[in-house]
């Protein structure tokens, strides 16, 4: 990844950074969706400078946090010019600061992978798909879910599920984001969300 452009959440006396978060990455995953190729790909990957997770004990409160800051890395400039966040930012030009696209720096020593975490449904729902076989109650359906869900403290962003059209079903999820040490790689091939499981980006 030889070139970045870095955001800056500017902070605001009444309003939370998750709730500037939330809108910075909706319109960046529309951004990033105009970019992808046939297999829902693109090649711009993110990295957040100053996240945080540091899981404690139950005495004692685990450090989470995403930070305030946000990079897009990619291999070309002509990508991210392509890319215009500033066009897709408009709306919050009060709330962040965007640099301009830069050169990576030559001497990076480490790398990071960030992807998404899947956390699993709500038992509640997945004994009510059970039930719908008819062969066993609700109850008991829920006893057999109950310790199957998995949850995660991993630092989230709530995000609008894009793809339904009603504005009264409109849902909405947490993006979890897990964060990994890794090696240079080769490929570079991210989600519409700029997440990973196999890429990773320089960090510094």
């Amino acid at each position: 990844m030889k070139f970045y452009q870095e955001i800056t959440l500017i902070d605001q006396a009444e309003i939370s950074p998750y709730f500037i978060w939330s809108k910075l990455y909706t319109q960046l995953h529309i951004a990033l969706a105009e970019q992808k190729n046939i297999e829902d790909k693109v090649s711009i990957g993110v990295s957040f400078p100053q996240y945080i997770y540091e899981e404690k004990g139950d005495d004692e409160k685990s450090k989470v946090n995403l930070g305030k800051k946000l990079r897009l890395f990619s291999e070309s400039e002509s990508d991210l010019k392509k890319l215009d966040l500033r066009k897709w930012l408009e709306r919050l030009e009060d709330y962040v600061h965007i640099t301009s696209i830069r050169e990576v720096p030559s001497d990076i020593k480490s790398y990071t992978i960030y992807k998404r975490k899947q956390v699993k449904t709500s038992a509640q729902r997945l004994a009510r798909h059970r039930v719908k076989r008819g062969d066993i109650g609700f109850d008991e359906a829920l006893a057999r879910y109950s310790n199957v869900v998995t949850k995660t403290n991993f630092p989230y962003i709530e995000m609008k599920s894009l793809s339904t059209s009603d504005q009264q079903s409109e849902k909405r999820f947490k993006l979890f984001i897990e964060k990994q040490p890794a090696e240079k790689t080769e490929t570079q091939v991210f989600s519409t969300y700029g997440l990973s499981s196999v890429s990773s980006v320089p960090e510094f």
